[in-house]
C-alpha cells in the first residue's frame, strides 16, 4: 500500500480504496438487523400429507404442487417464507 488512501498499485483490486468500503466489498454497511440471511429450509413429510392442497393455495411464489396427492416442493422457487407451514393442518410441512 504505498499511497496515503490504502489503494495500493494499480491493477492490484485489492484491500482498501475500492469505493465499496474497507475492502468488503458490497457487504460493508448492509446490517441485517438480526434477521437471518438465508431463507429457511422447508421439509415436506409425504406420510402426515393428506394432499388437501391448502398449501398449494397460500403460496405465494408457487413452490408448491399437488403430484400424485401429495404435495411437492420446488426448491428453486421457494423463498423460506413459511406461510405453508401456518395453514398445513397435519403438520406435514416443518
Amino acid at each position: 500500500m504505498p499511497f496515503g488512501d490504502g489503494t495500493g498499485p494499480r491493477g492490484k483490486r485489492r484491500g482498501r480504496g475500492r469505493g465499496l468500503g474497507m475492502g468488503q466489498g458490497r457487504r460493508m454497511g448492509l446490517s441485517t438487523q438480526g434477521r437471518s440471511t438465508q431463507a429457511s429450509v422447508i421439509k415436506i413429510d409425504s406420510e402426515k400429507c393428506v394432499g388437501c392442497s391448502k398449501c398449494v393455495a397460500v403460496c405465494p411464489t408457487g413452490a408448491l404442487s399437488l403430484a400424485n396427492g401429495k404435495v411437492k416442493l420446488d426448491q428453486v422457487r421457494c423463498k423460506g417464507c413459511r406461510v405453508c407451514v401456518g395453514v398445513c393442518p397435519t403438520g406435514a410441512i416443518s
